[in-house]
């Protein structure tokens, strides 16, 4: 019977040695950025088609923290050196028509800010909860020198432009890509930041160019420019094995780690403070 026990007992033990070996040794696997990607893009902030006045008030104050240092400032803070795009016109010009936007800012002392709550380093939640990042530090400091309070609200990234013509949101400022359409839907800021879509991958998967991608499952955010640039390659958009559209980057990022998905297109700025996190 002792021999019994005594076998349980190491049996017992193994399993629980396994079972720590298990729990502690995480995701080894390593995540890269292929050398393709899917074309460069500018980020801009996107406001009312009807807020002129508002929208070009906003930019001046960008203009002045770029030739003040201000915004190198805050890059340097959050990159590591000054990213931001200097001599650059607006996609769009915005004449000013002298409506009421900026006014109806002033007048009700705030301004709010729509961001998806999970595209770091641009705008995230920090270990706090807190919602942090490049954008948000940006936004602080133009809505202190227009002598408003920032508010900040987190939106489905999907329904921006609803939330925004609703009048929910005063603004979307969160690493937004240029594209025509949203110059057609919004008023758009000057581009501030340079960005390129993207692709990333196990190291061990197996696909090293956009044309390993025939066949795979490829995963993006609903809504976003990252769809919308691998729309533009026609042919390589076809071979995929299918597009997987996920509510935020960190779920789709999660969804490569644990291998439903083969590849995941997104940021520059966003997958790459991704992958840092993991090495971390």
């Amino acid at each position: 019977m002792k021999k019994v026990f005594a076998t349980i007992s190491l049996i017992l033990a193994v399993v629980m040695c396994l079972a720590l070996f298990a729990g502690c040794s995480g995701d080894t696997a390593k995540y890269v950025v292929l050398e393709e990607n899917f074309g460069a893009e500018e980020y801009a902030i996107g406001f009312r088609k009807t807020d002129n006045a508002f929208a070009l008030r906003v930019q001046e104050i960008i203009d002045e923290m770029i030739a003040d240092g201000k915004a190198g400032e805050i890059s340097e803070k959050w990159f590591g050196e000054d990213v931001m795009l200097r001599n650059v016109d607006f996609p769009a010009p915005i004449e000013d028509i002298g409506d009421d936007s900026l006014q109806k800012i002033l007048d009700k002392g705030y301004m709010i800010l729509g961001l998806d709550e999970n595209f770091p380093p641009m705008g995230f939640r920090d270990e706090t909860g807190t919602i942090v990042g490049f954008d948000i530090d940006l936004a602080t400091e133009v809505a202190a020198r227009l002598g408003v309070r920032l508010e900040i609200q987190p939106i489905d990234w999907n329904a921006k432009e609803m939330e925004l013509n609703d009048g929910k949101i005063d603004m979307i400022w969160n690493g937004m890509s240029i594209t025509p359409a949203r110059v057609e839907e919004m008023n758009m800021s000057k581009p501030y930041i340079a960005n390129r879509q993207i692709i990333i991958v196990s190291e061990d998967s197996g696909i090293k160019t956009k044309a390993d991608l025939a066949g795979k499952k490829v995963a993006a955010q609903a809504g976003s420019s990252a769809i919308d640039a691998m729309q533009a390659d026609a042919e390589t958009f076809a071979s995929f094995g299918d597009l997987v559209e996920f509510d935020n980057n960190n779920a789709a990022y999660l969804d490569l780690k644990v291998g439903r998905v083969d590849a995941f297109v997104v940021d520059e700025v966003v997958g790459k403070y991704m992958i840092s996190q993991d090495a971390e």
